[in-house]
């Protein structure tokens, strides 16, 4: 049997792991949303992109293909945005398995 002392450490324990389990639960949720939020904006440029340069008659392949050719700065955004959703989603990956890692290293 353990001592009111005792109890105390423990239910103190337990409520410092919840509450840090609970704050986790919450990064990993708005990192989520953080990435799929990237993800359709990368979407959605790569959707209205053909509007950018005006409506034609071409396909929607040869637009695409178009705007890059005929406009390179374009093709250059679409690409820097690209590495940047790719580099912030690897980066928050990396940071998920570290903290993973010097959690299991405190139990």
């Amino acid at each position: 049997m353990r001592s009111i002392d005792g109890q105390m450490k423990e239910i103190l324990r337990r409520r410092d792991i919840y509450r840090a389990m609970k704050a986790l639960r919450q990064k990993i949720i708005l990192e989520a949303a953080l990435c799929g939020c990237c993800a359709f904006m990368m979407i959605a440029v790569v959707v209205f992109l053909p509007w950018l340069n005006g409506m034609s008659d071409r396909a929607p392949i040869q637009q695409y293909g178009g705007m890059v050719l005929t406009m390179p700065s374009v093709g250059y955004v679409l690409i820097a945005l690209l590495a940047f959703v790719l580099g912030a989603a690897v980066t928050l990956l990396c940071q998920h398995w570290k903290q993973k890692r010097d959690r299991e290293r405190e139990l």
